[in-house]
């Protein structure tokens, strides 16, 4: 019994003799499980949730995936774009590959940044504004990369991505268009 204590003790567990002895025990008979039944149930993983920049990213290159026209005219793209806000804590990885995008958030540290900017084709850095403007095509870029509102890293990727803005813009339309025309009899 000495031995016993000693040994629940060294695992954690606390024991008296009125708690030892009233703990159920279970028993498990062997022959009633299943043997071809997962005993360890398998853990599914979480989504990480995208916040700040990433999620306004997503939230607006998302629709693209659905797209039978972006699918067809950009499937052969494989690249990746390293998306950063100087004013907010995260940065996004937009990953373009097969006709389908995929965002990442990173935070946005050296530390992070640094392995991030090697293992990417190209990158852009501004305020989300600025980024957003750049985006829908209201700020020229020449001159915002001028003033320094604006870094550009793998011009022919960026301006590649750039694209994609205008597919959104004409699905857009096109989307207002149809309910337009549903409105009318």
């Amino acid at each position: 019994m000495f031995l016993q204590t000693r040994w629940f003790r060294q695992k954690g567990f606390i024991f008296t003799k009125e708690t030892f002895f009233k703990t159920p025990i279970k028993i498990i008979n062997m022959a009633e499980t299943p043997t071809n039944e997962n005993v360890v149930p398998e853990k599914k993983k979480k989504k990480k949730r995208l916040l700040g920049f990433p999620s306004v990213m997503w939230a607006q290159l998302s629709p693209l995936n659905e797209s039978d026209y972006f699918k067809e005219e950009y499937g052969e793209d494989d690249y990746s774009l390293l998306l950063r806000a100087t004013d907010d804590r995260r940065s996004a990885i937009v990953y373009v590959k097969n006709g389908t995008i995929k965002v990442e958030q990173i935070k946005n540290k050296p530390e992070e940044l640094k392995p991030a900017k090697k293992s990417t084709n190209g990158g852009i850095t501004a305020d989300t504004e600025t980024f957003l403007k750049f985006g829908m095509g209201t700020v020229k870029p020449i001159p915002a990369i001028l003033s320094g509102k604006l870094k550009i890293r793998g011009v022919f990727k960026v301006l590649r991505f750039k694209k994609y803005f205008g597919i959104l813009r004409r699905m857009k339309q096109e989307k207002k268009a149809a309910l337009e025309a549903q409105k009318q009899p």
